[in-house]
């Protein structure tokens, strides 16, 4: 009988969540192995031109020695960065986050997982190699993968004729075309703010009757009251948030019906202060609309928009991106067979997971977007990664009678002077 080669840990996903867990696995003395295009999506469905939303001290993967951060990288590098008011490009930080992939976990496998199922108390994997093994864990940290939401009425058009923002690393393609983004979120504005940059005509339609935006970070000197009443935190600012981002734990332990209106609420469709120029003036949008109908009309898109005095418009352009965000479901999960599936307790789709990541199914977890609605929406951004990393690592060290790890505090974004000018270009 042939013998399939057993480890203890696989990690699905090379993503900043994966890569985060693997290094702290790697420190803990842990025996797994990790799959996945080490940072796959950020390099081939971000745009290039892209800037991150959080701020430099909130973009660090989690490093179990603390001595990898995003501003340490830079500084050595001489690559521009502040823990504040200087926007990340997604260039720079994709470099970082390769450079803490090739130095912490080297062993990233450039394979897909194409199947997972039970076998014999642990799971068995197929990869895209044709290699079959078994582990006696899965972490699960696939991101955004699978998980775009679009609207219903988009599916009734040719492919070609729509797609995701999700879908382009690269948006000069449609330079000379007219483009309708919907959604009136980061990914939204940024996504019409680049297409015009790159000479396409981009209109924005967004249901909200206005914009929200984040506000320019203060780099007024606060006095003690006003640091405690609105805190700063990775997240932002606020006393909510501070909990937020301090106590996932305790979010934990909220009732089911709190977590998820909370996750819904918090943080919402936004842009960042520094792409108002870039929108206003430059982008026709739609505020209080949207979608009607959509037709596909001699090789383009009639698109039908109503607003909120029920006036229908009509729309005529060559292409349609929706950038209407995600929504984690465990059903899109292209290598989970329904035996798995069928085990797993679930909240609309989303996994019930322990206070370990864990799941109802034994020794699978699941992390990022999919442990929002159990840790908060810390989870939804790269700042969850240390919460996250350290916390599945000490469980698994456990199971596996290991000793406790040590894993270094991740960093804060602390009231304290803006620039490092030493770390800025």
């Amino acid at each position: 009988m042939h013998c399939l080669r057993q480890v203890d840990v696989c990690v699905i996903g090379a993503g900043p969540y994966g890569l985060s867990v693997a290094a702290h696995l790697q420190s803990a003395g842990t025996d797994f192995r990790i799959f996945g295009s080490p940072m796959r999506r950020w390099l081939s469905q971000m745009p290039k031109s892209m800037l991150l939303k959080s701020e430099g001290c909130a973009s660090s993967l989690a490093d179990p020695e603390g001595r990898f951060s995003l501003g340490h990288y830079c500084l050595k590098e001489g690559l521009p960065y502040s823990d504040y008011a200087k926007p990340i490009s997604r260039e720079v930080f994709a470099s970082y986050a390769l450079a803490f992939q090739r130095k912490l976990v080297p062993q990233t496998e450039d394979v897909r997982v194409t199947e997972v199922s039970r076998a014999d108390g642990g799971f068995q994997l197929r990869l895209s190699s044709d290699e079959t093994l078994r582990s006696r864990n899965i972490i699960v940290a696939t991101g955004l993968d699978h998980m775009a939401q679009s609207p219903e009425e988009l599916a009734r058009l040719p492919s070609e004729l729509w797609s995701h923002s999700s879908d382009y690393s690269d948006l000069s393609a449609f330079k000379g075309k007219s483009i309708a983004v919907i959604g009136g979120g980061q990914s939204g504005l940024e996504t019409a703010a680049i297409l015009g940059e790159e000479g396409a005509a981009p209109s924005l339609i967004v249901r909200a009757p206005a914009l929200a935006w984040n506000p320019i970070p203060s780099t007024e000197r606060r006095s003690a009251y006003e640091r405690l009443r609105r805190p700063r935190t990775r997240l932002g600012r606020g006393l909510k948030l501070w909990v937020y981002d301090n106590y996932p734990l305790l979010f934990h332990y909220l009732p089911r019906e709190a977590r998820h209106s909370i996750v819904a609420t918090t943080l919402g469709p936004a842009g960042t202060y520094w792409l108002k120029d870039r929108i206003y003036g430059q982008v026709p949008i739609y505020l209080g609309h949207e979608i009607h109908a959509v037709e596909a009309r001699g090789g383009r898109v009639s698109l039908r928009i109503i607003g909120h005095n029920e006036q229908i418009k009509e729309l005529i352009v060559d292409h349609v991106i929706a950038s209407t965000g995600y929504r984690f479901d465990l059903r899109l999960l292209p290598f989970f067979g329904e035996s798995i599936k069928s085990q797993l307790h679930h909240e609309n789709q989303i996994p019930k997971l322990s206070a370990h990541f864990e799941s109802s199914v034994q020794g699978l977890y699941f992390t990022g977007l999919a442990s929002a609605a159990s840790f908060g929406p810390l989870m939804r951004f790269i700042a969850g990664t240390g919460y996250t990393a350290s916390r599945i690592a000490t469980q698994i060290a456990k199971k596996q009678g290991l000793p406790a790890p040590r894993f270094a505090t991740p960093g804060k974004c602390e009231e304290r002077k803006y620039f490092d000018e030493k770390a800025v270009a």
